[in-house]
Protein backbone atom coordinates (compact mmCIF):
# COMPACT_ATOMS: atom_id res chain seq x y z
CA UNK A 1 0.00 0.00 0.00
CA UNK A 2 2.84 2.21 0.89
CA UNK A 3 4.23 1.77 -2.18
CA UNK A 4 1.11 2.67 -4.34
CA UNK A 5 0.95 5.84 -2.87
CA UNK A 6 4.42 6.88 -3.33
CA UNK A 7 4.23 6.19 -7.24
CA UNK A 8 1.01 7.87 -7.00
CA UNK A 9 2.59 11.06 -5.52
CA UNK A 10 5.56 10.79 -7.75
CA UNK A 11 3.00 11.06 -10.65
CA UNK A 12 1.38 13.65 -9.39
CA UNK A 13 4.56 15.69 -8.90
CA UNK A 14 5.64 14.95 -12.15
CA UNK A 15 2.23 16.21 -13.95
CA UNK A 16 2.66 19.09 -11.95
CA UNK A 17 5.99 20.33 -13.12
CA UNK A 18 5.76 18.01 -16.65
CA UNK A 19 5.31 21.16 -18.88
CA UNK A 20 8.93 23.41 -17.84
CA UNK A 21 9.92 23.49 -21.69
CA UNK A 22 8.14 26.70 -23.77
CA UNK A 23 4.66 26.50 -25.32
CA UNK A 24 3.33 28.17 -27.91
CA UNK A 25 -0.98 29.28 -27.80
CA UNK A 26 -3.02 27.21 -29.85
CA UNK A 27 -3.30 28.34 -33.57
CA UNK A 28 -0.03 30.78 -33.81
CA UNK A 29 2.72 29.95 -35.46
CA UNK A 30 6.14 30.40 -34.27
CA UNK A 31 7.11 33.61 -36.71
CA UNK A 32 3.63 35.44 -36.48
CA UNK A 33 4.85 37.09 -33.45
CA UNK A 34 2.68 34.88 -30.76
CA UNK A 35 3.04 35.76 -27.25
CA UNK A 36 4.52 32.83 -25.41
CA UNK A 37 4.99 31.90 -22.14
CA UNK A 38 7.41 29.77 -20.10
CA UNK A 39 6.75 27.99 -17.25
CA UNK A 40 8.92 27.64 -14.09
CA UNK A 41 7.73 25.56 -11.48
CA UNK A 42 3.74 26.01 -10.68
CA UNK A 43 4.11 29.57 -11.42
CA UNK A 44 3.92 30.51 -15.20
CA UNK A 45 4.86 33.87 -16.30
CA UNK A 46 2.97 35.03 -19.22
CA UNK A 47 4.75 38.04 -21.50
CA UNK A 48 3.40 41.21 -20.28
CA UNK A 49 4.90 44.13 -20.25
CA UNK A 50 5.75 45.37 -16.28
CA UNK A 51 3.71 48.15 -14.63
CA UNK A 52 5.31 51.50 -15.35
CA UNK A 53 2.38 53.44 -13.59
CA UNK A 54 4.39 56.84 -11.91
CA UNK A 55 3.93 59.96 -11.43
CA UNK A 56 5.74 60.73 -14.71
CA UNK A 57 3.20 58.62 -16.92
CA UNK A 58 0.43 58.86 -15.36
CA UNK A 59 -0.61 61.81 -13.24
CA UNK A 60 -1.24 64.94 -14.99
CA UNK A 61 1.00 66.80 -12.30
CA UNK A 62 1.36 70.13 -14.43
CA UNK A 63 -0.30 73.10 -13.54
CA UNK A 64 -0.72 75.38 -10.26
CA UNK A 65 -0.38 74.35 -6.26
CA UNK A 66 -0.94 76.09 -3.33
CA UNK A 67 -0.63 75.73 0.26
CA UNK A 68 0.65 77.15 3.58
CA UNK A 69 4.01 75.74 4.25
CA UNK A 70 5.07 76.39 7.94
CA UNK A 71 8.08 78.44 8.65
CA UNK A 72 10.51 78.83 11.81
CA UNK A 73 10.01 82.16 12.53
CA UNK A 74 6.69 83.42 11.46
CA UNK A 75 2.76 81.67 11.24
CA UNK A 76 3.53 80.10 7.41
CA UNK A 77 4.49 81.00 3.91
CA UNK A 78 2.06 80.99 1.58
CA UNK A 79 3.14 79.11 -1.69
CA UNK A 80 2.08 79.27 -5.55
CA UNK A 81 4.34 77.02 -7.69
CA UNK A 82 3.13 76.71 -11.13
CA UNK A 83 4.83 73.92 -13.18
CA UNK A 84 4.55 74.60 -16.94
CA UNK A 85 4.47 72.25 -20.12
CA UNK A 86 8.06 73.42 -21.25
CA UNK A 87 9.92 71.96 -18.09
CA UNK A 88 10.22 75.61 -16.58
CA UNK A 89 8.50 76.71 -12.88
CA UNK A 90 8.01 79.88 -10.91
CA UNK A 91 7.71 79.31 -7.18
CA UNK A 92 5.74 82.62 -4.91
CA UNK A 93 6.23 82.63 -1.62
CA UNK A 94 4.71 85.35 0.72
CA UNK A 95 5.75 85.01 4.80
CA UNK A 96 2.98 85.49 6.93
CA UNK A 97 3.13 88.30 9.68
CA UNK A 98 6.30 89.61 7.82
CA UNK A 99 6.79 91.74 4.85
CA UNK A 100 8.84 89.56 2.89
CA UNK A 101 7.82 87.86 -0.37
CA UNK A 102 10.35 85.76 -2.67
CA UNK A 103 9.86 84.81 -6.67
CA UNK A 104 11.95 82.00 -7.73
CA UNK A 105 12.26 80.39 -11.46
CA UNK A 106 14.02 77.48 -13.05
CA UNK A 107 13.21 74.00 -14.49
CA UNK A 108 11.60 70.87 -12.83
CA UNK A 109 12.46 67.18 -13.93
CA UNK A 110 10.09 64.28 -12.72
CA UNK A 111 11.67 60.84 -12.00
CA UNK A 112 8.87 58.23 -10.59
CA UNK A 113 7.50 60.40 -8.09
CA UNK A 114 9.90 62.73 -7.33
CA UNK A 115 9.51 66.09 -8.32
CA UNK A 116 13.05 68.11 -8.62
CA UNK A 117 12.72 71.70 -8.99
CA UNK A 118 16.17 73.33 -10.19
CA UNK A 119 16.43 77.07 -9.67
CA UNK A 120 18.05 79.06 -12.12
CA UNK A 121 20.19 81.15 -9.82
CA UNK A 122 22.44 78.27 -8.98
CA UNK A 123 20.71 77.55 -5.62
CA UNK A 124 19.77 73.87 -3.86
CA UNK A 125 17.54 71.67 -5.37
CA UNK A 126 13.75 71.63 -3.85
CA UNK A 127 12.04 67.94 -3.63
CA UNK A 128 8.45 67.15 -3.73
CA UNK A 129 6.95 63.94 -3.69
CA UNK A 130 4.26 63.89 -6.76
CA UNK A 131 0.76 62.77 -5.47
CA UNK A 132 -2.58 62.61 -7.07
CA UNK A 133 -3.14 66.24 -7.45
CA UNK A 134 -0.47 67.32 -4.45
CA UNK A 135 3.05 67.76 -3.98
CA UNK A 136 4.40 66.67 -0.75
CA UNK A 137 7.55 69.07 0.11
CA UNK A 138 10.62 66.46 0.94
CA UNK A 139 13.45 67.36 3.32
CA UNK A 140 17.15 67.73 1.57
CA UNK A 141 17.31 63.99 1.93
CA UNK A 142 14.41 63.59 -0.62
CA UNK A 143 12.23 62.59 2.38
CA UNK A 144 8.75 63.25 3.46
CA UNK A 145 8.70 65.81 6.79
CA UNK A 146 7.86 63.73 9.75
CA UNK A 147 6.19 65.00 12.89
CA UNK A 148 3.57 66.18 14.20
CA UNK A 149 3.69 69.42 11.58
CA UNK A 150 3.99 66.75 8.58
CA UNK A 151 0.66 67.34 6.93
CA UNK A 152 0.84 70.67 6.12
CA UNK A 153 4.07 69.85 4.04
CA UNK A 154 1.41 69.52 1.11
CA UNK A 155 0.85 71.84 -1.78
CA UNK A 156 -2.82 71.18 -3.54
CA UNK A 157 -3.51 71.48 -6.83
CA UNK A 158 -5.81 74.51 -7.95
Amino acid sequence: MRRYLLILSAAGLLAACGGNGRRQAPGTGEGAGAVKSQTVGAAEIAGTAPDMHTAETSLDYLGTYEGTLPAADCPGIETTLVLAADGSYTLHMVYLEREAAFDEKGTFRVEGNLLTLVPSDGEQPAYYKVEENRLRHLNADRQPVTGELAEYYVLQKK
